[in-house]
């Protein structure tokens, strides 16, 4: 165990020990606030991830969506919340379903982080609950739930590979193949994140133990590492998945998307503080002796930072891979650091600026959802003037793009309303029983699929043309060739623009007839 590596502090972390699980409390319902403040919370990818919990549930009772979807299972590994959510929506409906599936996701981070610190230092104490400080991220206004709650449960598969180092060496593989298996299918990337730590716990206790000297002696722990990890290659060769291998871009600039990814909010005040906190706080314990790092933290950060350098911008068709390690990164090592709290005052203000941050950021986050609520609710209620069963085109208005490729998901400077209405339209394949070109419905990624008769219809990476390029297919035709709407005018009933304003002139009015717009949207109906 770890235990030998601690610090005397014991009466200390007895006084810790009381605060940690009311203020871990208090953390959690603060972010859950956000969530089940609205129906449909609009954190990005979430509207999209519903509407696919909802066909998953009652596709057999929807005929009309019957028409356009399937389901076919596979070896993806993203599949949590597809395994998860349906069953549950059966029984209490798919919207209190998807955001149990969301609460369970903070769950599983803040008690991970508080697990894996009992794991390493034998105790609990308040260090950890700088978790909360990391719930709302751009990773969740982005909408990344399956991999934050895969991140969760490696933190616990972390702290539990710890507690059994004296079991005897089959019975951690074996504990280890549970976990690799269930990371497997929650994301791959918390996968890898799991690998990676339990690479620099065991090479850190051979190093120290000095059994690199003697192999033999070395080998079962090497096995009961090892060999739960091979199953991994046979089942991503079984996975459509495989098929995204070469589905590769690295882009060096993009890595200074990492702060935005560990601290960015709502509003850029919010991540500069917590930010600029978080960097104060480090820098004083650092210098003050306060903060102390095991070992194995160390080594993990620094081969976070060195597969974050070499990471991709976009792995296995995904996009923002490395973008997403920072916060992984971070998750674990709070279960690596230890504050040295001596004095009563020095508890006091870490506890009090730890909670107070969680509350900003989640507060933060409330403020933006309930800014964006009503957006999103009149996209709902234009939903009613699409005749059910009908196909629907999404696409964005030409002057709101935002310049810089690395932010690609914001179609205006404002984040929670890029973020919020990005995916609305897809609404309309579960209020409306519709086609919706950018659901999650890409073969190899998800096992919600159009139909053979639609499968060219699917927007493939959640592609949304510019209505612009939706204009030049029918002007001139020859000049975009091969993009699912190529033929819109006779394949599609409906299209959307998002990010436009009242007023604006219709783009095609040869093909389009204005049926309903609010503020950030115009419905036409195809003639």
């Amino acid at each position: 165990m770890f235990r030998d590596f601690t610090l005397d502090g014991r009466a200390a972390s007895r006084t810790e020990s009381v605060y940690v699980w009311p203020a871990a409390l208090l953390i959690l319902v603060a972010a859950s606030v956000p969530v089940w403040m609205f129906e449909i919370p609009a954190l990005g990818d979430y509207v999209n991830h519903v509407t696919r919990m909802y066909a998953l549930a009652h596709l057999d009772q929807d005929p009309a969506l019957a028409q356009f979807y399937m389901v076919r299972w596979a070896i993806i590994p993203n599949l949590v919340m597809d395994i998860v959510v349906p069953p549950l929506a059966k029984l209490i409906g798919v919207h209190t379903a998807s955001r149990l599936f969301v609460t369970a996701s903070y769950l599983v981070l803040v008690t991970g982080s508080i697990a894996l610190y009992r794991a390493v230092w034998g105790r609990v104490e308040l260090g950890p609950l700088a978790a909360g400080l990391f719930l709302y991220t751009l990773s969740t206004y982005m909408g990344l739930f399956n991999y934050l709650f895969g991140l969760g449960l490696a933190l616990w598969g972390i702290a539990g590979w710890i507690v059994m180092r004296e079991r005897a060496p089959w019975q951690r593989g074996l504990a280890s193949l549970g976990v690799v298996l269930l990371l497997f299918i929650s994301h791959l990337f918390a996968l890898g994140l799991y690998g990676l730590t339990l690479l620099a716990f065991e090479g850190w206790r051979l190093w120290r133990s000095g059994g690199w000297r003697e192999p033999r002696r070395a080998l079962p722990d090497a096995l009961a590492f090892g060999l739960p990890f091979l199953i991994v290659p046979p089942l991503l060769l079984m996975s459509p998945s495989s098929g995204f291998a070469d589905a590769v871009l690295w882009v060096g600039t993009a890595k200074l998307m990492g702060f935005d990814f560990l601290f960015g909010g709502y509003a850029d005040t919010v991540g500069y503080v917590t930010g600029i906190a978080v960097g104060l706080g480090i820098a004083w314990g650092l210098w003050s002796g306060a903060l102390r790092i095991h070992p194995v933290g160390a080594i993990t950060i620094a081969l976070g930072l060195v597969v974050y350098a070499a990471m991709p911008l976009v792995l296995f068709g995904s996009w923002f891979a490395d973008s997403r390690l920072p916060i992984g990164i971070a998750f674990v090592a709070l279960g690596f650091v230890r504050w040295e709290l001596v004095t009563s005052a020095m508890r006091v203000a870490f506890l009090s600026v730890v909670v107070a941050l969680s509350l900003l950021r989640s507060a933060d986050a409330g403020v933006g959802l309930a800014k964006v609520d009503p957006l999103l609710e009149e996209v709902r209620q234009s939903l009613q003037r699409i005749e059910p069963g009908s196909t629907v085109l999404a696409t964005y208005a030409d002057e709101t793009l935002h310049k810089s490729i690395f932010r690609a998901t914001q179609f205006t400077d404002d984040r929670a309303l890029s973020f919020g209405l990005h995916h609305a339209p897809v609404l309309a394949l579960m209020e409306r029983s519709s086609l919706v070109p950018i659901a999650f419905t890409h073969p190899g990624k998800q096992v919600l699929l159009l139909k053979p008769d639609y499968a060219d219809l699917d927007g493939d990476f959640t592609y949304m043309p510019r209505i612009g390029y939706v204009a030049d297919a029918v002007r001139q035709p020859g000049l975009r060739d091969n993009h699912y709407w190529a033929d819109w005018p006779r394949r599609f009933g409906y299209v959307y623009v998002l990010f436009s304003e009242p007023g604006r002139a219709n783009p095609v009015p040869e093909h389009l007839t204005l049926v309903q717009e609010g503020r950030y949207f115009q419905l036409y109906k195809v003639k």
